[in-house]
């Protein structure tokens, strides 16, 4: 990589504040954000607090933190206890400004389609 062209390096922070730049929005490259949190409530405000949504990722062993993530976190793609996010043939999107609408998967055939919704009565006149 060296000099040439807009590479970094992947990079872990930690500790950071709330109102950092990072947590408001939506890093496309090899990043990642680690923050503790006093609680589950507390981790999913801030998880839900960005006005973005493509994937989240937590790590727990109580089953039912994985339940109330799964209900409560606003995102298109939830990971949890692994680092996988989606295979091709699932869907895969996001929610809120993270964009609309699915790729991948039966789900991603949708957007190419024309769906038209017809009534019919049997009665000929």
């Amino acid at each position: 990589m060296g000099n040439r062209g807009y590479f970094f390096q992947p990079t872990v922070l930690s500790n950071v504040p709330d109102d950092a730049q990072i947590m408001h929005e939506e890093p496309f490259g090899p990043i990642a954000v680690i923050n503790p949190v006093a609680s589950l409530d507390d981790a999913i405000e801030k998880a839900n607090s960005a006005p973005y949504g493509l994937a989240g990722y937590a790590f727990t062993n109580r089953a039912d933190y994985i339940d109330r993530m799964i209900d409560e976190v606003e995102v298109g793609n939830l990971s949890i206890n692994t680092l996988e996010a989606s295979l091709p043939e699932t869907p895969f999107g996001g929610v809120k400004s993270s964009g609309y609408g699915r790729e991948g998967g039966s789900e991603g055939l949708e957007n190419y389609m024309i769906i038209k919704n017809v009534w019919h009565s049997s009665d000929i006149v």
